[in-house]
């Protein structure tokens, strides 16, 4: 079997799994999560990742891993600066799609009563769904300044406050983004969605805090017991898609000049050292930084 349980939470996929792996598989993963990954065949993209050129220890999956796109969901692998690549479906569509939660000092009690109202509430003024727009009207130029300055575009604009950016990975943004990297339709397709929720599995949750399991790690993050809590997940929406959508066309078409060959065209790339990965990792940091806002 090339599935091979090294302790109870870790599984490594040997390099006799498919011809072409150049490195194991490491998956995180209790036996549950196992069985799911060899019904729908999430083990056979952990392996396309493996063949990929310049990985370097293992193609890693973590415990929510699941079929995706070129990458499995939840898969994770670094490359080496010199021979490795970059892959804009490794990356993935919904460009620094993530989590966030905000704390509030409001009790579970003072919600419970209301909560019907808060929702419906929530409702109205946040848009969501499919193609949603938001109430900021932005210029291509103000968004060009959403591309390259993140969250701090949020903040001097009202949007949030200075020390939420303390809170953020890279204080909100990203050195490298360029926006001029990011194709027009990418930026018609974000202008008016920014401030929105989006589709898919976004969303905005009210959350309570229903048990601590480190008392030290919760002081810190001033959590405690029945405090009410808001979770937003969140992505590049339109933008970040097109860019993917955009330099996946980019790729196939650079493997052929590079000479390189994968065993899923989901995971076209080019070398990372290439005018075409420079370019992309400008587009992608740039919808990144619109997540962020």
């Amino acid at each position: 079997m090339a599935l091979k349980q090294i302790d109870p939470v870790r599984w490594v996929l040997e390099r006799d799994f498919k011809i072409g792996m150049k490195v194991t598989g490491l998956i995180y993963g209790d036996s549950y999560i196992i069985q799911n990954l060899e019904k729908e065949g999430a083990l056979t993209q952990i392996a396309n990742v493996a063949c990929l050129p310049g990985i370097l220890k293992h193609s890693f999956a973590m415990p929510d891993v699941h079929w995706g796109y070129g990458f499995p969901i939840g898969g994770v692998a670094a490359f080496s600066l010199n021979e490795g690549i970059i892959s804009p479906g490794g990356v993935g569509y919904d460009i620094s799609c993530g989590v966030r939660v905000m704390l509030t000092f409001i009790e579970e009690k003072e919600v419970a009563s209301c909560i019907d109202e808060l929702t419906a509430a929530l409702f109205s003024r946040v848009p969501c769904g499919v193609g949603s727009k938001g109430a900021l009207k932005i210029s291509e130029t103000e968004l060009l300044s959403v591309l390259a300055k993140g969250a701090l575009w949020a903040v001097k604009k009202g949007y949030g406050r200075s020390e939420d950016l303390e809170c953020i990975e890279e204080r909100g943004t990203l050195p490298h983004a360029n926006p001029d990297a990011v194709s027009k339709k990418a930026i018609e397709r974000g202008k008016p969605q920014l401030g929105t929720l989006g589709s898919g599995n976004h969303f905005l949750e009210i959350q309570v805090i229903d048990e601590i399991y480190d008392e030290n790690v919760a002081r810190q993050f001033g959590l405690n017991p029945g405090q009410v809590t808001v979770m937003i997940h969140c992505g590049s929406r339109g933008l970040g898609h097109q860019v993917c959508d955009d330099y996946i066309k980019v790729m196939h078409r650079a493997m052929n000049k590079y000479g390189i060959s994968v065993p899923d065209r989901q995971l076209c790339c080019a070398p990372l050292k290439s005018e075409e990965a420079k370019q992309y990792l400008g587009a992608m940091q740039a919808a990144a930084n619109y997540a962020l806002a």
